[in-house]
């Protein structure tokens, strides 16, 4: 058996109604197609389900006792369509991602406000972890979409290049500064950063991977160093006095308001690109594509480095 909510639908106006005439008109179909819909239900049911006169429609006996199941099938299709468009609309309105701290602390609080000035009816969640989590957030369906430095492709995962941030040199600036502020110097070639005492992140983190592949070049990629997980705490040591760091550009966010200077390391530049990644093979939220144009020209105002 293989009956449609239309064809239930059909049987249940006709009934309402005591009209073909009636029940065509209301659902929007010719008579000939409704008495066609009817006939095909009776034939699956094998039975009449109505008596037709030139001055009446009645139920047979059949037909009452399909007509229960009928109205019930309807209404809890029609409710169930209705919870889930409900459930839609919800979801539609709320807009989800990860990212790690140092990106939830200084870009994404920015982009938030300019995203709720276009967007007010949408709320956007944040969720602030560790970067060994984000990937596994978006995989399980936690958030809509992830933000990062993902150097490694997943195969859960679909990466979409955002932003391409430079290698810069973060060093300690004069603290005889009344306001604290980043200073952009000059460029900074590899070669030049010869002496000076550096600070790291841990030698899993992927961005120190790839300073290290340089400093290697230079003869300073096994040499003991302060590390520190937390980027926050990497530049707070760095305007301490206690060295220099290597960090991308969207590292710059952070240290705005503190005494540091800042120069883009060339021969080589060498870029960190920055993604946002989705659960491979699911539908994208309405709104992601429109936040991500916000964080677009937040990161081009904030972390680009000329």
């Amino acid at each position: 058996m293989n009956l449609t909510q239309r064809q239930l639908k059909a049987v249940v106006e006709i009934a309402r109604l005591k009209s073909f005439t009636r029940a065509a008109e209301h659902l929007h179909i010719s008579q000939q197609g409704l008495s066609l819909m009817v006939r095909e239900v009776e034939t699956q049911l094998d039975c009449r389900l109505f008596d037709r006169t030139t001055r009446a429609v009645a139920l047979t006996p059949a037909g009452r006792q399909f007509l229960a199941v009928a109205e019930q099938t309807v209404r809890s299709l029609e409710t169930a369509a209705a919870e889930l468009g409900h459930m839609s609309a919800k979801a539609r309105l709320s807009l989800s991602a990860a990212a790690s701290p140092l990106i939830a602390a200084t870009l994404l609080p920015e982009a938030c406000a300019k995203f709720r000035a276009l967007h007010p009816q949408v709320t956007v969640k944040i969720a602030d972890v560790e970067r060994e989590r984000i990937q596994g957030m978006v995989e399980t369906g936690e958030v809509d979409f992830g933000l990062g430095a993902f150097l490694k492709p997943s195969a859960g995962l679909e990466r979409s290049l955002l932003f391409r941030c430079n290698l810069v040199c973060f060093c300690a600036a004069s603290r005889s500064r009344k306001i604290p502020q980043m200073r952009q110097i000059a460029d900074i070639p590899w070669k030049s950063i010869g002496d000076r005492p550096l600070l790291g992140l841990p030698a899993d983190n992927p961005v120190q991977q790839l300073v290290d592949v340089h400093l290697a070049k230079i003869g300073r990629h096994n040499e003991e160093r302060l590390t520190f997980r937390n980027f926050q705490t990497l530049l707070a040591m760095v305007e301490a006095g206690f060295g220099c760091a290597i960090l991308p550009s969207f590292a710059v966010s952070a240290a705005r308001r503190m005494n540091v200077e800042m120069g883009l390391i060339r021969d080589p530049v060498v870029s960190v690109d920055f993604f946002r990644v989705n659960q491979k093979g699911c539908a994208r939220h309405p709104m992601e594509s429109a936040f991500g144009e916000v964080l677009l020209a937040t990161m081009k105002a904030r972390c680009a480095i000329t």
